[in-house]
This record gives C-alpha cells, sequence and structure tokens, in this order.
C-alpha cells in the first residue's frame, strides 16, 4: 500500500526496507528515503524545519536530510489518513574517523549562519522558564509522596533526596540568570541548529542521517553539555580524558567565550538525569522497568559526591580560563 502512495505521489519505487532507523524508511537507488508523520505539527514548524535543512545542504553538509517534493507540488502527502513528509538522504558511508567534538563544532558553525528567523523551533533564552516548570511539578508530587508515606524503596529514596537536586537544580537557574545578566553573548553564542538531545550515538544510529526533525534551534552548549553528560555517566571512573578530548577538539574549530562556558555548565549542574528519572517512574511504567528506575536513582543518588567533584573540576576539564573569564564559583561545591 504504501509503495504504491510512495511511487504515486513521488514517481520513486520502493527497493528494500531500512531497519534500525527512528522513521519508517526505505533505498531507491542510492537514495534513503525516511517517511515522517507530521499528524498536530504546525505550518510554521514544518517550514523552519525545511528552512534549516535546506540551510545546512547548501552549507555542504552532505548527510543532511532534505524534503521531497511530491508530484502534487506540495512537501505534504498522505496515506491511510495520515499526513506524512519524505525525506531523501544519499546511501552514504559513515567517517572511518570519527570525532565528535570537531564534526559537532563544524555543525554548529554552519547552522549559526542561517539568516531566516527561527521562532517555533527556538528555545533560545527559554531554558530557565522549562527547568522551573520542572522542579515546580517534581516538588508537587514530592509533596503529595511526602503526606501519603512512601510505600516502596524508590519513592523512599526520592522523599528523601529530592530537595538536595531541586537546590542543585535552583543553583543552575540563578548560575544561568546571572550569566545572562553580568555576561555579553559574543558571535559565537548566536543560535544555531542543535538536537533535542545530543547523545554518543544520535547520529550513528541514524545511519549518519541529520533528520532535521531531530532538531531545535539553540544555544550550541546545549548539544555539548548532552553529550558531556551522557560520556560521564557511561564512564563516571575513567570519563576524565574522553571529555577533555572531546572539548580540545570542539573548541579548535569553535573556541567558547565566557558566555558559553557559563551556559555550558549552568546546564551540567541542572540536574537533568535524577529528574528524567523521577519522571519515567510516576508515568506509569512497567514493573520491569520500575525496577530498573530504582536501580538508576540508588546509583545516582550514592555518587551525588562524585558528581559534586566533576562539577567542581569542570572548567579545568573543559580546558576553559576561569581565572581570565572570571567565571563565578558555586560555594558549596
Amino acid at each position: 500500500m504504501i509503495e504504491e502512495i510512495i511511487f504515486n505521489n513521488y514517481g520513486i519505487q520502493v527497493e528494500l526496507e531500512e531497519a534500525n532507523v527512528r522513521f519508517p524508511s526505505f533505498r531507491s537507488g542510492n537514495m534513503v528515503y525516511s517517511i515522517v508523520p507530521i499528524e498536530n505539527m504546525e505550518q510554521e514548524e514544518l517550514v523552519e524545519r525545511y528552512k534549516m535543512s535546506q540551510h545546512l545542504i547548501s552549507q555542504g553538509d552532505r548527510h543532511v536530510s532534505a524534503f521531497v517534493l511530491a508530484n502534487h507540488g506540495s512537501y505534504v502527502s498522505e496515506a491511510d489518513e495520515q499526513l506524512f513528509i519524505l525525506l531523501a538522504n544519499q546511501a552514504l558511508e559513515g567517517p572511518k574517523n570519527f570525532n565528535p567534538g570537531r564534526r559537532l563544532a563544524r555543525f554548529h558553525q554552519r547552522g549559526r549562519t542561517i539568516n531566516d528567523t527561527i521562532r517555533t523551533c527556538s528555545r533560545i533564552g527559554k531554558w530557565k522558564e522549562l527547568w522551573e516548570q520542572r522542579i515546580d511539578q517534581l516538588e508537587k508530587i514530592w509533596r503529595d509522596k511526602l503526606n501519603a508515606h512512601p510505600d516502596n524503596q524508590f519513592e523512599k529514596l526520592f522523599i528523601e533526596t529530592f530537595p538536595y537536586y531541586m537546590v542543585l537544580g535552583e543553583n543552575a537557574i540563578q548560575y544561568l540568570v546571572d550569566t545572562e545578566i553580568d555576561d555579553t553573548p559574543q558571535i559565537v553564542d548566536s543560535g544555531t541548529v542543535c538536537y533535542e538531545r545530543f547523545l554518543h550515538d544520535t547520529w550513528k544510529s541514524n545511519k549518519w542521517m541529520k533528520n532535521p526533525f531531530d532538531w531545535v534551534f539553540d544555544h550550541g552548549t546545549r548539544d555539548v553539555a548532552e553529550w558531556v553528560r551522557e560520556h560521564y555517566f557511561q564512564n563516571v571512573h575513567t570519563h576524565q580524558r574522553g571529555i577533555a578530548h572531546f572539548f580540545h577538539e570542539y573548541q579548535s574549530i569553535e573556541p567558547f567565550s565566557s558566555f558559553s562556558a557559563r551556559l555550558l555548565y549552568s546546564r551540567m549542574l541542572f540536574p537533568i538525569h535524577y529528574f528524567e528519572t523521577v519522571e519515567e517512574y510516576f508515568s506509569k511504567t512497567t514493573e520491569t522497568r520500575s525496577n530498573q528506575l530504582e536501580d538508576k536513582i540508588s546509583s545516582i543518588t550514592k555518587s551525588s559526591q562524585q558528581y559534586e567533584s566533576f562539577l567542581k573540576h569542570f572548567y579545568e576539564l573543559a580546558e576553559v580560563p576561569a581565572k581570565q573569564y572570571d567565571l563565578p564559583k558555586i560555594d558549596w561545591i
């Protein structure tokens, strides 16, 4: 059925289905096509994602997915009463020597030169509001559980540890606010194309395709922080070398300004790893997953002092001249 719809709308023959990718995908000739459902997506958001895609392609990024125009003159098609977009990528091999720091910096460099105004997909200036909402929602759950008395190990740990992580989150917000008041953004601090969550396998797991529906428009330190955070928690005792190399390579292309460094640090301070664990647990997970999350929150809370130590030496690890930039410290860390 979908093969017929694709052929009728685009004149493209579905030859081979692709496995292990985020969206339904197939090959035709030397191209890989992805079918992206767009139900409930505003037209303005679609236009912005198209503009970001076109811009990065025009800047020479061969791995960025391009929107495919249908025979009926629109980028939007319909199958089984569902609207979708078709994206196209050349079937390219991944890089032999993948250097995430340098490649991410170049990606940000290209995205930063976009002239179009991006509003719907933008997260610029919204961190404070989003972080406050997150803390408020979890504090409400915490108060409810405190009054109801916890009846399992996860809830007991949550009751005991949430005040500490709430304070850490509030410190992150204050650090962010102080940065925006005291420091001045440079050209390198302009908004750029980022990922909702940039992780080690973000590009590799998608066969090196850069899908515009994974993007937001934000400060580049968003992606840097999420890569570093994941690497730290996957390598708690041996993280230094990998993170130092990542920072060194990224800054060989895009050195951090003092504003960038402070924004990055505020994001590292915000304990998203703890908050997400709690949020998932209280979103009606399966019993097996609940047990896994119980182990996870236990591991996070037991290693809190190690994370404090990581934050204490963060600027040094990031090769940021903290004294020269006169970067503020968090006294209790």
